[in-house]
């Protein structure tokens, strides 16, 4: 059976929004001198300025994409908005009628998304695909947004784990790496102290001034026993 080669692809860029969240400066919330004043950026907001910077940044018209992706988990439960590819559509007047999906897959749908868009061109039917990923999860309570983000997981058998859900099954996997990988308390603190610090490299990041050695998340292993 003869292959066909498939169609090649290249990423021309992109755009990369703030990320805000709590103790940032500019995020707005009770005790924020601007509480009551305005209000934080919403997720149509992060997805048109995602698309606009992309098209800025690449020197793409447009008018010349051909069908657009975007990735989102829940926007129905913390945004209230369920249907994202109109949004999508609305961030440019030129790419009013372009055929557009929202893809969803836990924390994998910005990258489904890449992967229909790529599938698309490959499979002849786009030459020019946008894709966007889009979240805004800080407009309920840490517990609240615990159960929804917990509709990740196997709702109806994790849920009940614990209030948070995810921070508990990560817990089990390092308690698992521990009993049958062998790893201890100082291999965990070095990459949680590596991952902290590619975090601050990122100028767009939530938080710079914070920083953790290995010795201190290593300490922090050893008073905090996984689940």
């Amino acid at each position: 059976m003869s292959r066909l080669l498939a169609k090649r692809a290249f990423i021309a860029g992109g755009h990369v929004t703030r990320f805000l969240g709590a103790k940032h400066p500019d995020f707005i919330w009770k005790k924020h001198p601007d509480f009551g004043k305005r209000e934080n950026p919403d997720l149509e907001y992060y997805i048109h300025e995602a698309i606009n910077g992309a098209l800025e940044s690449t020197h793409t018209s447009a008018a010349a994409v051909d069908k657009v992706w975007i990735g989102n988990f829940c926007g129905e439960l913390f945004n209230n908005q369920g249907h994202l590819s109109a949004a999508a559509i609305g961030a440019h007047p030129d790419l009013l009628y372009k055929p557009s999906m929202r893809v969803e897959g836990a924390c994998a749908s910005g990258g489904l998304a890449f992967a229909c868009a790529l599938d698309s061109i490959q499979a002849g039917s786009s030459n020019v695909a946008l894709v966007v990923g889009a979240e805004v999860q800080t407009t309920v309570s840490a517990r609240v947004g615990g159960d929804y983000l917990a509709r990740a997981s196997h709702y109806r058998r994790q849920r009940g784990i614990d209030d948070f859900t995810f921070p508990a099954l990560f817990a089990r996997r390092i308690k698992a790496c521990q009993e049958q990988l062998g790893y201890t308390v100082q291999d965990l603190g070095l990459l949680s102290a590596k991952a902290y610090a590619n975090a601050n490299l990122n100028p767009k990041a939530h938080m710079h001034h914070v920083t953790m050695s290995a010795e201190v998340a290593s300490a922090a292993g050893e008073l905090n026993p996984t689940f």
